[in-house]
């Protein structure tokens, strides 16, 4: 074992680990990792196995810092999940230069980023599972470590979220945010408030509520967060867990798709119900939460 990086420090040789759907289902350009020789992971005792899935498609430019940010983690039970939708701008080649490092990767055309993390979820095998896109990065390498303390020193909680750090090209913004309920979250009509970087769900909590929405395109985070909120525990903590890197090919840059569909996410979660009175209330009160919090600190 290479004990320099997260994603190889406890691995176990077993059969039957590689793939546990049929291949054929799937149109496989390419595919490689620990996984496919026989190197398997599972929850330890005392560390719990964390599976970090990262979909990305042409994002040679920042995937491999992100790859980075994973394996230099500080915790030993990482399982590195990259699930590609057929690159054709090197991508495959930054990937395979960390092929006997990366638990399992795969390129295969999907139709969305949601489709791509929805596979990644079926292959992992962690009992607490995040998802790290291929623009953004861990705050520090002791991340993990430290989500994973607070699962343990908080043992009812499904699902755990935090701050983070806005990266632009020359400079970079701390955002901070605080407890929300599923009403709040709803009433506040986007999903500035749980970032999807910062979000570390256990199994279970998925076994419950399902896997994203794939009809959304771009904003299936949102109703996949709501979905927790609704029927899972999750809390807040004070700290910030990733870097979020803002640029023209972000999906969060694209407001004219994002908004179309968050329209349809709050009517599915039926906010018409609620009075207009409230749904103002609420609305100006936690927006202006966040921006006197993001003043201030």
């Amino acid at each position: 074992m290479d004990k320099r990086y997260s994603t190889k420090r406890h691995l176990a040789s077993k059969t039957g680990c590689f793939y546990e759907k049929p291949m054929s289902i799937y149109e496989i350009k390419e595919y490689g990792g620990l996984r496919p020789n026989g190197h398997c992971k599972e929850s330890l005792r005392d560390r719990p196995l964390v599976t970090i899935i990262t979909a990305t498609y042409n994002r040679t430019e920042f995937l491999e810092e992100t790859i980075h940010s994973v394996i230099s983690q500080g915790y030993e039970n990482i399982e590195h999940i990259i699930i590609d939708g057929g690159s054709t701008d090197g991508t495959i080649d930054v990937i395979k230069k960390y092929d006997d490092i990366i638990d399992f990767w795969i390129s295969r055309p999907d139709n969305s980023m949601y489709e791509a993390i929805n596979h990644g979820i079926e292959l992992a095998r962690g009992d607490i599972i995040a998802v790290l896109n291929s623009d953004d990065k861990y705050a520090s390498p002791r991340i993990i470590e430290q989500v994973v303390a607070n699962f343990k020193k908080y043992p009812q909680i499904d699902a755990l979220y935090g701050d983070l750090i806005r990266l632009y090209k020359n400079h970079i913004r701390y955002k901070r945010l605080f407890q929300v309920n599923y009403r709040q979250y709803l009433l506040s009509r986007k999903g500035t408030f749980v970032p999807h970087s910062t979000l570390f769900v256990t199994r279970k909590c998925i076994e419950t509520i399902g896997l994203y929405d794939t009809r959304y395109r771009y904003a299936s985070d949102y109703d996949f967060i709501l979905r927790i909120l609704k029927d899972c525990r999750i809390k807040y903590f004070n700290q910030p867990l990733t870097y979020f890197r803002e640029h023209n090919n972000s999906i969060t840059s694209a407001c004219n798709t994002i908004r179309p569909e968050t329209f349809l996410i709050l009517k599915e979660h039926k906010i018409d119900e609620l009075s207009k009175c409230n749904q103002f209330i609420m609305y100006v009160y936690l927006w202006s939460k966040y921006k006197i919090m993001n003043i201030l600190h």
